[in-house]
């Protein structure tokens, strides 16, 4: 009886640090763990709901940048695409008072923006590193004209802010406490959507083909150029999205709105496990460096620490970015 038992618990043991979420799953438990014990008022439903509300619009922000990264390939654009959604939802709602319409203007703008950074990047072969980089800025001065430098708010709750980002008062009403919003069922159906795309479809396999091997990718025949613009494009559409979700739930947009979400998002892919060279990564795994950047959020403030306040936690986010690259080297290699 002892040796099958063994054998189980070996095989178990080999499919967790196997698996590309192995090392931020590891993390999250530890940390959460840690935090449980040590930090007063942490473990409570309002600190949970919050740590997963705020960890929705980077997470969705996240679901691009780590399918474009595991294409070998970066957004540092997607912030600024951020904003012109906000202000493109905006516009149609309150100006021309057609949720419809402003759904599709916002979502139709984000997704040109990503067709230009793949264009570029085609067309010129400088790195997409660098590429987004000038499109962040520019992107961003698209922001100040359209905006003309104001601010839009509104105090109108309009259906379609319900929608996309209200509260989900039948399961808060449930659980006491809690206080989840609509978001929270966006980001799930996006991640569950797009790690079936990656695991389950050609075109999945072309993304980790191309990120992985570029040369072996174009000896197979795959269309790298198709699939790298087609990465930039759901990188931006992703982020529209994550526009319209910001606006639905502040009602509000400024020129700043979306500014560092980019380097956010890809600190929780590479926490999430995201190789920054390419070829490997989860988007189970992503959503999860999500939730454990908001959750190091959320302790920092509870913690009260004098020498860690709260706007110095970009200190504690560059550490547990080290610690879990640390990590997830250590179980790639054991693997």
């Amino acid at each position: 009886m002892g040796a099958p038992r063994d054998t189980t618990r070996k095989n178990i043991w080999e499919l967790f640090i196997t698996s590309p979420v192995a090392g931020p799953l590891a993390s999250l438990v530890i940390i959460g763990g840690l935090f449980s014990l040590f930090v007063p008022h942490f473990a409570t439903m309002r600190s949970i709901s919050g740590i997963i509300n705020a960890a929705t619009l980077t997470g969705m922000v996240t679901i691009g940048v780590t399918l474009l990264m595991i294409a070998g390939e970066f957004d540092l654009s997607v912030g600024s695409v951020v904003a012109i959604a906000a202000y493109a939802f905006a516009f149609g709602t309150l100006t021309l008072h057609s949720p419809v319409v402003a759904v599709l203007l916002a979502l139709g703008i984000s997704l040109l923006l990503g067709v230009v950074n793949g264009l570029i990047y085609i067309w010129s072969g400088i790195p997409s590193f660098i590429i987004t980089l000038g499109t962040l800025y520019i992107y961003r001065g698209l922001v100040w004209l359209i905006s003309g430098g104001q601010l839009i708010q509104t105090t109108q709750r309009l259906k379609v802010y319900e929608i996309f980002n209200g509260r989900l008062d039948t399961v808060n009403a449930i659980i006491p406490g809690a206080n989840f919003r609509t978001s929270l069922l966006w980001l799930v159906g996006m991640t569950v959507l797009f790690q079936y795309i990656l695991t389950r479809t050609a075109f999945g396999n072309h993304v980790f083909a191309v990120g992985g091997n570029l040369r072996g990718a174009m000896a197979l025949g795959v269309r790298v150029k198709r699939v790298k613009v087609l990465s930039f494009m759901i990188s931006s559409l992703l982020a529209g999205l994550t526009g319209i979700l910001l606006f639905s739930q502040f009602r509000s947009v400024r020129v700043a709105t979306g500014a560092g979400m980019e380097l956010n998002a890809i600190a929780a892919a590479v926490v999430g496990g995201t190789l920054l060279t390419g070829g490997a990564g989860s988007i189970w795994g992503a959503l999860i460096g999500a939730l454990l950047i908001s959750m190091l959020r959320t302790g920092v403030i509870l913690m009260n620490i004098p020498f860690i306040p709260a706007d110095n936690f970009e200190a504690v986010v560059g550490v547990t970015i080290v610690a879990a690259v640390i990590l997830n080297n250590w179980l790639r290699n054991r693997a």
